[in-house]
């Protein structure tokens, strides 16, 4: 299993704590649901389970998150892939359509079915996986397409205002495997403007989701009536309310970050070299980007040894402690808790890398840098 996918389990464990206060949701026309299509993509996928047949992020595999993956890994995902083409085409299907008619309560009335939600949990596995294996197979064009789909179904689970906070929590946790790929795959992007290409990423494609991931204004709000139910009902306590105020807050946070690592791309698609500074990246964004912890930011550290490319990193002050300081013993593509354990934690921010930065060592002990 992936690092992101264990960084995810936490919603997991936290939603289940909230799930018996929730009921089912309302109707919507066959025509317009996408749930019936979801639901047999997400059969297919059970069914490669039963047969051993499975994503590598579904698997028990452990592996960095990010390339080069080991033999392993190409194995899973190969089978996976030729699988569940079907699975991933009704996902795509899907797509065109706006509502879902999520099931709910059992035929008793009084317990939720959550079954559904681990079935999503498992089709967005296979889905992101997929995703890397077209960028790996050089069609990036393919693999944003793809994390489109994926990003879709996170908004039908948290859409049009939430009123269940535990499928909110799931769609969150989805829509963070989905940057978690989409920063991977953006270290490498290969953007084109000509519309020839069908394997590249288009600019144009590129800026439109910019603007769809882009979000400066605190979400909240969007969710203070339900917060403000489930606490009145004793359904909520006061730590559970503040970890998942925390945890959209950190949701917002990862969007704007992969906003930020395509912005760069953008930019040096343009100029031939990476941004300079923070000045240089926000013309390539909606606005300047802030997020809970006010002002985010970039920085390109120089490389300290001949022939090593330089390190553009992308960060948000996500609760730091004692400074900025970012990781250097290897990339980072998800949010990672800090450093040192106990009382001697430190957290210095949230980095992510926008390019294939590589450790000068291989293996090296778990350091940090300040950032200067």
């Amino acid at each position: 299993m992936t690092q992101p996918s264990r960084s995810v389990l936490c919603f997991l464990l936290f939603l289940c704590l909230l799930a018996p206060s929730f009921g089912a949701a309302p109707a919507s026309q066959a025509s317009q649901d996408a749930w019936p299509l979801y639901q047999r993509a997400i059969a297919r996928v059970r069914e490669g389970y039963q047969k051993q047949i499975m994503s590598p992020a579904a698997s028990s595999l452990e592996y960095a998150e990010y390339p080069p993956y080991p033999a392993e890994w190409h194995k899973l995902e190969t089978a996976d892939f030729e699988f569940n083409a079907p699975a991933r085409a009704l996902a795509h299907e899907a797509r065109s359509r706006d509502m879902a008619n999520w099931p709910g309560l059992h035929p008793a009335g009084n317990q939720i079915d959550l079954s559904y939600l681990n079935g999503c949990r498992a089709l967005a596995n296979d889905v992101a996986d997929a995703a890397l294996q077209e960028h790996l197979r050089g069609d990036d064009a393919a693999a944003i397409e793809s994390l489109g789909d994926l990003l879709h179904l996170a908004d039908l689970l948290d859409k049009p205002k939430p009123s269940y906070l535990v499928q909110s929590l799931v769609g969150l946790g989805i829509r963070l495997i989905a940057l978690n790929r989409l920063e991977i795959i953006t270290a490498d992007v290969a953007l084109t403007s000509d519309p020839a290409d069908t394997h590249k990423l288009q600019v144009a494609t590129a800026k439109e989701l910019i603007r769809q991931l882009f979000d400066a204004k605190d979400p909240a709000p969007r969710y203070a009536d339900m917060l403000r139910r489930e606490s009145a009902g004793g359904k909520l306590n006061t730590e559970q309310r503040d970890r998942f105020v925390l945890q959209i807050h950190r949701g917002q946070m990862e969007c704007n970050l992969a906003a930020m690592s395509l912005g760069c791309h953008r930019y040096r698609f343009d100029e031939h070299q990476w941004p300079a500074n923070i000045q240089d990246l926000t013309p390539y964004l909606p606005s300047a980007p802030v997020d809970a912890w006010g002002q985010m930011g970039y920085a390109l550290v120089k490389a300290r040894r001949p022939g090593a490319p330089d390190r553009p990193l992308v960060y948000s002050r996500d609760e730091a402690t004692d400074g900025l300081f970012y990781p250097t013993s290897e990339p980072q593509y998800s949010w990672y808790p800090g450093f040192g354990s106990g009382h001697a934690r430190k957290q210095g921010g949230q980095f992510r890398d926008v390019s294939l930065w590589e450790p000068a060592h291989p293996n090296p002990a778990p350091t940090t840098q300040p950032l200067r």
